[in-house]
């Protein structure tokens, strides 16, 4: 895991027992968490308010398999592998469980910016055969900002599809009203189109793609309101497990979803984003 410049004052980098590295930020405005497996953000919390980003107690950091909570990078497909790239893959793409590098971090004004990447390799081009540059810069300041970069750098198009699946913390589902959806939306727990009429509400486990959100989806939560500002996605996904989800994985609490809420851009679209030769696409997302 080559870094080639010093860290700033208020990072530092650790291991865990594991070996997976971790980088720690607490600048001016917030603390946050980024592990290197999937350059996942884990945490992030604004001084003298309550965190921003969900992780399940009982979420795996060793590496092993994917971690719950925090921002997972779905590339370069969302949910089960699609039959362009031959299905029965690993769900959500291999950025998420693959270890990263750590290229530049650096100090500005008004926040701390994390430059992190990942380039095709063997064990990328047996799962998704094409040769590529994937850049996140992630901007921890008040609030945090990611972009996402896939770069084509081989000799033939290539096709995906992703999501900045942020998983965002709650005070209870009960208080809880998103708005910015958008009416037309997918279901994929009950597989059907529905519209969404108004201010949705949580009342039973959610697995929803909104086709036409609006670029600010705002979360009411009876304490305070999250922004997520999204751009250059064709979708929003939101998710929520309740129970009955809960009870059925492993690295989640049974009550974990009374404090956790997915609001996700997403790229999901069956056609998904052609990125030609040389050329590069980019999906953004920034929570306040």
């Amino acid at each position: 895991m080559p870094l080639t410049k010093t860290l700033p004052p208020h990072c530092s980098l650790s291991h865990d027992v594991a070996g997976v590295p971790l980088l720690s930020i607490d600048n001016n405005y917030a603390r946050a968490q980024i592990s290197l497996f999937g350059a996942q953000v884990l945490s992030y919390q604004r001084h003298n308010a309550s965190p921003s980003i969900w992780l399940s107690d009982k979420a795996v950091l060793d590496g092993s398999k994917p971690i719950r909570g925090g921002i997972p990078i779905c590339w370069p497909w969302f949910g089960p592998s699609p039959s362009r790239v031959g299905l029965g893959k690993p769900a959500h793409g291999f950025a998420r469980t693959t270890l990263w590098t750590l290229e530049d971090v650096s100090e500005h004004e008004d926040n701390t910016l994390v430059h992190l990447s990942l380039r095709d390799n063997d064990a990328t081009y047996a799962l998704w055969p094409h040769r590529f540059e994937l850049e996140l810069d992630v901007l921890v300041g008040q609030s945090l900002s990611l972009v996402l970069n896939t770069r084509n750098t081989g000799n033939t198009p290539i096709i995906y599809n992703a999501a900045l699946h942020s998983y965002l913390q709650i005070s209870a589902p009960e208080n809880v009203s998103v708005t910015g959806l958008g009416e037309p939306y997918t279901g994929i727990l009950i597989p059907q189109k529905g519209q969404q009429l108004g201010a949705l509400e949580l009342n039973g486990a959610i697995d929803r793609i909104y086709h036409q959100p609006e670029d600010r989806v705002i979360v009411n939560d009876g304490k305070r309101c999250i922004q997520v500002v999204n751009g250059n996605n064709d979708s929003v996904v939101v998710w929520t497990p309740w129970l009955e989800g809960a009870r059925a994985m492993a690295d989640m609490a049974d009550d974990g979803y009374h404090t956790m809420l997915c609001i996700e851009a997403a790229i999901t679209d069956d056609a998904g984003v052609t990125v030609v030769p040389g050329d590069e696409h980019i999906l953004t997302t920034l929570i306040r």
